[in-house]
């Protein structure tokens, strides 16, 4: 089933889209992080750091690909707070439960806030869940509820391909 309609409300796509479980795996966040990438800049003081060039990020089951990246981190602390990727694409990836089942999700840039969960997606974004797809210039997804909103902020239209849950083929 494809739906072509931006005027379907957020519950409405929250619903339809997120039918099982939704929560990432538990321990991502207290993983340690991995970085490669050509270039580096860090700024203790500040709290920033900038990557560029092929640049991988791992944590745990989440993957990050882009070609240029900053992350801001608590100066005090030194706990991350949120990274910005800009590539086409940028790539983000995560394993929502134990049984292997990932989101995937990429756009020409990705601002992920690691202390909410939140992953917005800009220009380009397509978001994938199981077989369960949406395409659209902007996705906002709250990666622990499994919500997302989503637009298109120039032409054209949102676009979601769901597949029947396996109750619905059973009866």
């Amino acid at each position: 089933m494809t739906f072509q309609n931006p005027k379907l409300t957020f519950a409405a796509l929250a619903i339809a889209l997120i039918c099982g479980p939704s929560f990432a795996l538990p321990n991502d966040h207290q993983q340690p992080i991995s970085i490669e990438a050509d270039k580096a800049f860090f700024d203790q003081k500040q709290g920033t750091a900038s990557y560029s060039g092929n640049v991988m990020v791992k944590q745990g089951s989440i993957v990050i690909e882009a070609q240029q990246l900053t992350i801001q981190t608590n100066p005090e602390t030194g706990e991350f707070k949120a990274l910005n990727a800009q590539g086409s694409p940028s790539k983000f990836s995560q394993q929502m439960d134990q049984a292997g089942n990932t989101m995937h999700a990429n756009g020409d840039s990705l601002d992920y806030d690691v202390t909410t969960g939140q992953l917005e997606i800009h220009n380009n974004g397509y978001l994938q869940r199981g077989e369960d797809e949406i395409s659209a210039d902007y996705i906002h997804y709250l990666l622990e509820e499994g919500t997302f909103k989503a637009e298109n902020r120039g032409s054209g239209r949102v676009n979601m391909t769901l597949q029947p849950s396996l109750t619905d083929q059973i009866d």
